[in-house]
């Protein structure tokens, strides 16, 4: 009885190895109508995005371009790019009074929100997938400066200027995702993304003649004390997309 036990477990063996063999090869042999095309080319112009901080500095995601090669029919390796918000620069002029007085503020800040993910996706059954992504966002830099102060007929410069520096930010996750050609040469997908995001450090620099305030410029108080951008935690966030492209 022991014996036949064990010869029926045996048997029973080398059917599920060859059952195993024949799902390898069919997976690493795909039908030819399962077959998808090496390059997947596509924007995201739809996204939902939640942070689990508050206040926290959010990356762009709106127009986010994708471009992937297929290693093989079921793993694609590539990068998101998004150029973030274009440079600013600009003066304002704002009136406090008629005839009384007026102040001018300079204003610059580089690109912000660009930002590069290296992305991999393995379909592991039909047209969904599984991936991981790790990406890095650019810092950017803003300069803020009062520099004219009008009273009457006198132009007065006021020596104050603030330079706030945010690093660079990197970030990690992982999702699940549906892509389908269709049509031949187009795709159309979603994917749903869980990560963290780290929150940079923020740095600010000012200067300002002491003397021509008697102490300390009230900006510069308030911002120690109240305003001032604090270095946040890292945050976790959920992110949603939904995407349209072209399979060559």
């Amino acid at each position: 009885m022991k014996k036949k036990t064990k010869y029926t477990s045996a048997l029973f063996f080398c059917i599920m190895l060859f059952t195993f063999e024949i799902q390898a090869e069919s997976d690493t042999n795909p039908e030819p109508n399962n077959e998808r095309k090496k390059f997947h080319i596509y924007i995201t112009p739809v996204y939902l995005s939640r942070y689990t901080e508050y206040p926290f500095r959010t990356r762009p995601e709106k127009k986010t371009l994708t471009a992937l090669y297929g290693l093989t029919n079921n793993l694609y390796m590539g990068i998101s790019y998004n150029r973030g918000e274009s440079q600013e620069e600009r003066g304002m002029f704002a009136y406090t009074a008629p005839r009384n007085s007026s102040g001018t503020q300079e204003y610059k800040k580089t690109r912000e929100g660009e930002y590069f993910v290296f992305k991999t996706q393995y379909f592991f059954g039909g047209n969904f997938y599984g991936s991981i992504n790790l990406g890095l966002e650019k810092g950017f830099k803003i300069e803020e400066k009062n520099f004219l102060l009008f009273q009457g007929n006198n132009i007065q410069l006021i020596p104050y200027s603030k330079s706030t520096i945010y690093s660079d930010r990197h970030f990690v996750s992982a999702g699940v995702g549906y892509r389908k050609e269709i049509f031949e040469y187009f795709i159309l997908g979603t994917e749903f993304e869980y990560g963290v995001m780290n929150s940079g450090n923020t740095n600010q620099h000012y200067t300002f003649d002491p003397s021509y305030y008697n102490g300390l410029p009230t900006r510069y108080v308030t911002d120690q004390l109240i305003l001032r951008d604090r270095n946040k935690p890292s945050s976790e966030y959920m992110f949603i997309s939904f995407y349209a492209g072209i399979a060559i």
